[in-house]
């Protein structure tokens, strides 16, 4: 009975360990709509105050979310990338250990990539091609 115990007690530590560190809908939703607020913030940087040109993504996100530190809030403790490319520019929310999560261009009013559900590389890079998306 106690080998029985163990056993159980070892497959249920295992199932939840892994159910804790898979992203859920519900969440990756209340992320999704963050996400746009922030991209949005970002591209209005980008597009119409023009900061420099060698400005770092963290540069970049402090210009666009310092007015308002709650936009940054539900992503503590992910990495949030930038991609400009000239007046276009697109985040991406990874999880610590490099998981891609979600990808959004600021130029679109919805959320463009839920990679945590997405066939295909789930590395934290970017997949947009912001000139492409923002020339619809």
């Amino acid at each position: 009975m106690t080998r029985f115990f163990n056993v159980f007690l070892a497959l249920s530590v295992v199932l939840l360990a892994s159910c804790a560190t898979q992203p859920n809908e519900r969440d990756m939703n209340h992320l999704a709509s963050a996400l746009t607020k922030v991209s949005a913030a970002v591209d209005v940087t980008v597009r119409y105050r023009t900061p420099a040109e060698t400005s770092s993504q963290s540069e970049l996100l402090l210009a666009a979310t310092g007015h308002n530190t709650q936009l940054m809030k539900p992503f503590e403790g992910m990495t949030v990338r930038v991609l400009r490319s000239g007046r276009d520019s697109a985040v991406l929310v990874c999880q610590p250990r490099g998981r891609a999560l979600l990808e959004d261009a600021g130029c679109t009013a919805r959320l463009d990539v839920h990679r945590w559900s997405a066939a295909g590389s789930d590395r934290c890079e970017f997949t947009l091609d912001v000139k492409n998306v923002c020339a619809r």
